[in-house]
């Protein structure tokens, strides 16, 4: 594009075609999006369309404030996804039914139960996510969430199980793909956790706070059960699980049994978060022989990452070692057992230094995502990983050593190939959902 063409008159712009418009539109950031909005009629109405608002959540942090116009605007939108921070149970009323399309509702500390039942107009709702289940007990939220059957994704945070029977009741959600329970006691009925898995046909991921839980309680959630009577009316068993990832959070359990391994053996994806036994070798030993289609291993805010690496499969594409303590004799033996690894995820860890980061091109050649927030990294070690040829996302975040002149001549060796993620928020430690 010359020069000239750079200068072209506001009234040619808008005399392209309006699918080369929203095109160009789906590029900027909201708030550029409501700069343009308020330059013209005929703009305002292209930056409402559908298109450009599909992948986007609404938080509201106070709804009361908002008059028809806001709910017209969020109606053309087709708004499919809000996270609600504070509101009543008539705002949330007056929400669910301005926004009929919602698919996807986030709720943080306003949750309780009368709040629950606004839920009811959404017949679309397909994800539900409540980060803090503090305040509403198991029965109101289980007896709520089980009228909406169409539900793919569920997510409980903090939640305290009073006994095992409401829990049993999300069994009716057969279309369930993604469950969380994050227990705020880290107590689950494992003999109630062990019912539902074995009868969620379409179950594939699983994330599960569980404390308290031994090896042989976390164990029997994933064995067979073979003791229940079947009723009439009840729903069978599966014979064996489809889990494809799983997800535990601070647990104290250093293994799992063989039959546990055996129904998980169709897991591709593992994350340990805030787990205290990760110095036990025998564990990730078993990780990698007993899970044959692992392709990705996540460690976050966890003990030391020094295990035994002899089994770390060839076939390992993605590990993420996030605020944890990895050494670079183990970053180097990691890669002379794997060949395959496209994403590395260091943020803010620690116990390596630049130098390992520049043999990075030689280690990890086919890296196409390498996240290094919080890294300390220099305007050498950043030119060195422009040799990863693969790479298309380099996270460089929270680094305050690497200068506009750095990063501006990173990009020109690059070709502008790689995307630069240079600011974001950082990582708190204590998030509960994945």
């Amino acid at each position: 594009m010359s020069h000239n063409s750079l200068k072209m008159p506001a009234i040619q712009w808008l005399q392209l075609p309006q699918e080369i418009l929203l095109d160009i539109f789906t590029y900027l950031s909201p708030s550029e999006k409501a700069n343009v909005r308020a330059t013209c009629t005929y703009l305002r109405t292209l930056v409402d369309h559908p298109s450009l608002w599909k992948n986007s959540t609404i938080l509201f942090r106070s709804i009361g404030i908002f008059n028809a116009k806001f709910w017209d605007m969020l109606q053309s939108r087709k708004i499919c996804s809000v996270e609600v921070t504070k509101v009543t149970l008539k705002q949330f009323k007056k929400m669910t039914l301005s926004l009929p399309d919602l698919t996807t509702v986030t709720m943080d500390s306003c949750l309780k139960g009368e709040i629950l039942q606004g839920l009811r107009p959404l017949v679309n709702l397909k994800r539900l996510h409540l980060t803090d289940c503090s305040h509403v007990s198991d029965h109101d939220i289980f007896s709520e969430i089980v009228n909406f059957q169409q539900l793919t994704h569920l997510s409980l945070c903090k939640v305290f199980f009073s006994n095992a029977l409401p829990l049993t009741s999300i069994v009716l959600l057969q279309n369930l793909y993604s469950l969380s329970l994050h227990s705020k006691d880290g107590i689950v009925p494992e003999r109630a956790l062990q019912y539902i898995l074995f009868r969620l046909p379409k179950l594939q991921e699983l994330s599960l706070a569980v404390g308290n839980m031994n090896k042989w309680k976390l164990s029997l959630c994933f064995n067979r059960p073979d003791n229940f009577i079947l009723a009439a009316d009840e729903i069978p068993c599966i014979q064996r699980l489809q889990l494809q990832k799983l997800e535990l959070l601070n647990s104290s359990c250093a293994s799992l049994s063989a039959n546990a391994f055996d129904q998980l053996s169709t897991l591709t994806s593992v994350c340990l978060r805030h787990y205290k036994y990760l110095q036990h070798e025998d564990f990730i030993e078993a990780i990698f022989i007993k899970l044959p289609n692992l392709v990705e291993l996540k460690v976050e805010w966890a003990a030391p990452f020094e295990p035994f690496l002899g089994p770390i499969t060839s076939k390992l594409e993605k590990l993420s070692v996030v605020g944890t303590k990895i050494c670079n004799a183990t970053l180097k033996c990691i890669s002379q057992s794997t060949s395959e690894l496209k994403c590395l995820n260091l943020s803010f860890s620690h116990g390596y230094d630049e130098e390992i980061i520049k043999r990075f091109p030689r280690l990890f050649p086919k890296l196409q995502n390498l996240y290094l927030s919080n890294a300390r990294l220099t305007e050498e070690a950043l030119v060195v990983l422009a040799n990863l040829y693969s790479l298309r996302v380099l996270d460089i975040s929270n680094n305050q050593h690497l200068t506009p002149e750095a990063i501006l001549a990173f990009k020109k060796i690059t070709c502008n190939r790689v995307s630069l993620i240079l600011n974001k928020p950082s990582e708190n430690a204590q998030y509960c959902c994945w």
